[in-house]
């Protein structure tokens, strides 16, 4: 089960990183940041598991559910900036924006 484990994770962080490397979106490349932060979380999750150091497993669970809710600040902040900017590609917005 570890290697099934371990392949997932070396799977989801390579999609991850080739999403960070080739989308301009924001939203994009926020989400292929999460992947591979819960990639990373999977493998240390799984590698601790192995060892048999299960009480680091809480911790993990704990790291996700920060995960998650900084996640949903980001797209909070995502539909901040795209209702005053109008657009997702921060090459494309503008810097002046007045409140």
């Amino acid at each position: 089960m570890f290697e099934v484990d371990m392949v997932f994770a070396f799977a989801l962080f390579s999609i991850g990183l080739y999403g960070v490397s080739s989308h301009k979106d924001f939203l994009r490349l926020f989400f292929s940041l999460e992947m591979l932060i819960n990639a990373v979380i999977l493998m240390l999750a799984s590698s601790a598991y192995r060892l048999g150091i299960v009480e680091a497993i809480p911790l993990a669970y704990m790291v996700m559910v920060i995960a998650t809710l900084e996640a949903a600040v980001g797209i909070l902040i995502f539909a901040a900036v795209h209702k005053f900017t109008q657009s997702t590609i921060p090459d494309e917005m503008e810097t002046e924006v007045i409140v």
